[in-house]
């Protein structure tokens, strides 16, 4: 074996050390797996215009399908970080080489929402990923679409508002038990009831770069009039294709206000192919093809930079990753470089052209952001609107995924499911609507039935309008209730005549914002209680005559039978006197 072949083996044994979870440079590669090539810490190879091999930086995306949630579930993060799922294989095949890897924040944020209940194989393949040597940076959140966002004016929507909803505090540790103070007073007692902390959004979100901000729109998608959208919103360099920029010969560019990272289009080709090749014969024949293209490209710009970028929709098999990155350090003509070294080169003026329109997809996105719009009105009844709004927010940036572009009928039936969704939320709260009302006194409480579907407390202001001056209203009132349930509200109101009247019934938030209303007709026969009144009344007076009448009938008759039988006494006894004189 020849020195060169030794060192290239050396090389292999180190690139493919992503394989194992402790020091990737000492892991051993598969006997069936293809070599790579080895770490190249950033400086150590130089770039050197004019003189020498092209420098290559590659640059990978590590993402996974899209999602309508914004968030892994534990059992996609379990079968995504298997030994054999596409984000182990994937990582697997480029940790520890000079690739930069673009990393969508949405994995990071779904294994640290997860706390203690995360799979262990995620929590060991976030470890592997947050201590590899690899130059990285955050993709947008859920590896959104920036342009179609820029377009439609909804970049600043595209950050999450917060993780809370989605975290269970068991599943974090209780706070620790305060060190030894060296001062003579005794160290304050941790409270055993005291909530453990919690990650906040900044937590979740937490990546550290040595790279500056970078936006990866979809290929071959971006205009000029992009550019300064993007820039407002914080991006600073602009990974696109040399098909954008009409040139391929820098790898950086000035644009508008930004900095353009430039990916040869021709040699980009020639990497997918070597990684989407299924057949050894298919792999040595684009490796062939690719590394005859670096030669050419050495040869017309000797030492010149080159960036090359794999494709969102990269195969779950990576074996053709790692022959391409050993091939391309094996050659004379070619030297991998951190993607660090290719910033630091001198930019040459480029300009963009229009873009490629998206006015379907910039529409979709415009109505979307007004369903958010009106949701966050809607939210006001809520006394806490995160937890709703938060998940909202994410399922809304899920949308924007870039994986979308390739499942357009599959993306049209997420959007429907957003905006019905949508459409439920804003009519979860809403007046329980009856039958005709007929009001028979002249005060009243008039009542209102709220019913919430949500599973969140809301509190409503509840007002009636009557149409027409026969019926006045004391006030509105205010109504909490309860999740999922139905509150009522009686509104005192006051009859002045009688009659039909149309009323109207309104629900609005504590801050104003409406959120239903309807109407009812009520039958006003106020002087129906008076009437019933003096019914009452003469029906008590009836009874009370009567048990009077009657009751001094009774004494009457009593009294004259009384009379009656002290007549027949007294004739009784003139009788018996009679009698005894004649005797």
């Amino acid at each position: 074996m020849t020195t060169r072949r030794a060192s290239l083996s050396l090389a292999a044994a180190l690139l493919l050390a992503g394989a194992g979870l402790a020091s990737p440079a000492l892991a051993v590669p598969h006997a069936d797996e293809p070599s790579a090539s080895s770490t190249r810490p950033a400086g150590v190879a130089a770039v050197t215009p004019g003189v020498g091999p092209v420098s290559v930086s590659i640059v990978v995306p590590l993402t996974v399908s899209p999602s309508e949630t914004g968030l892994l579930t534990a059992e996609e993060l379990e079968r995504y970080t298997a030994p054999t799922g596409p984000l182990t294989r994937k990582l697997d095949a480029i940790i520890g080489t000079p690739v930069a890897i673009g990393v969508d924040p949405m994995i990071v944020a779904s294994i640290r929402v997860l706390g203690s209940s995360a799979p262990p194989s995620a929590l060991q393949w976030l470890a592997r990923l947050e201590g590899a040597a690899n130059e990285s940076f955050p993709l947008a959140y859920a590896d959104a679409d920036l342009v179609a966002a820029a377009r439609s004016d909804t970049l600043s929507g595209l950050t999450p508002s917060g993780f809370g909803f989605a975290i269970d505090p068991d599943d974090f540790s209780p706070p620790a038990a305060p060190s030894p103070s060296p001062s003579p007073e005794p160290p304050a007692s941790a409270d055993p009831d005291a909530a453990p902390p919690l990650p906040t959004t900044a937590d979740v979100l937490a990546w550290t770069s040595s790279l500056p901000r970078i936006a990866w729109p979809v290929d071959a998608t971006i205009g000029a009039g992009d550019i300064p959208p993007l820039v407002a919103a914080g991006y600073d360099r602009i990974l696109l294709s040399s098909d954008e920029v009409g040139s391929d010969a820098s790898p950086l560019v000035d644009l508008d206000g930004a900095r353009g990272i430039v990916a040869d289009s021709t040699m980009n080709a020639l990497l997918r192919d070597a990684l989407s090749s299924f057949t050894d014969a298919d792999l040595a024949a684009a490796l062939d093809a690719l590394e005859g293209g670096l030669a050419a490209r050495a040869q017309v710009a000797p030492g010149r930079g080159l960036v090359l970028t794999v494709g969102r929709d990269w195969p779950f098999l990576m074996q053709g990753l790692p022959a391409a990155l050993s091939r391309i350090q094996a050659s004379a003509d070619a030297q991998l470089v951190p993607l660090s070294d290719i910033l630091g080169l001198t930019p040459t003026a480029a300009m963009l052209g229009d873009g490629e329109p998206t006015a379907e997809r910039d529409a979709a996105f415009r109505d979307v952001r007004d369903d958010i719009s009106a949701e966050r009105l809607f939210s006001t009844v809520l006394t806490d609107p995160a937890p709703l709004l938060d998940a909202r927010t994410l399922e809304r940036i899920a949308l924007y995924s870039v994986g979308w572009t390739k499942l357009p009928e599959a993306w049209t039936t997420a959007v429907e499911a957003f905006r019905t969704r949508s459409d439920e939320i804003r009519s979860s709260v809403k007046i329980e609507h009856g039958n005709d009302v007929v009001l028979l006194a002249s005060s009243a409480g008039f009542r209102v039935a709220v019913s919430n579907a949500l599973p969140y407390p809301v509190t409503v202001r509840v007002s009636v309008v009557p149409r027409s001056p026969i019926l006045q209203v004391q006030g509105g009132a205010e109504l909490t209730v309860e999740p999922e349930s139905t509150g009522t509200a009686y509104l005192p109101v006051q009859a002045v005549a009688n009659g039909q009247v149309l009323v109207e019934s309104s629900l609005t938030s504590p801050t104003g914002v409406p959120i239903d209303s309807g109407f009812s007709r009520v039958t006003v026969q106020a002087e129906w209680e008076g009437i019933g009144t003096l019914v009452v009344v003469g029906l008590l007076v009836v009874i009370f005559g009567a048990g009077i009448v009657r009751l001094v009938l009774r004494r009457r008759k009593a009294r004259a039978a009384a009379a009656d039988g002290a007549d027949r006494d007294a004739d009784a006894d003139a009788d018996a006197d009679a009698e005894g004189t004649d005797g």
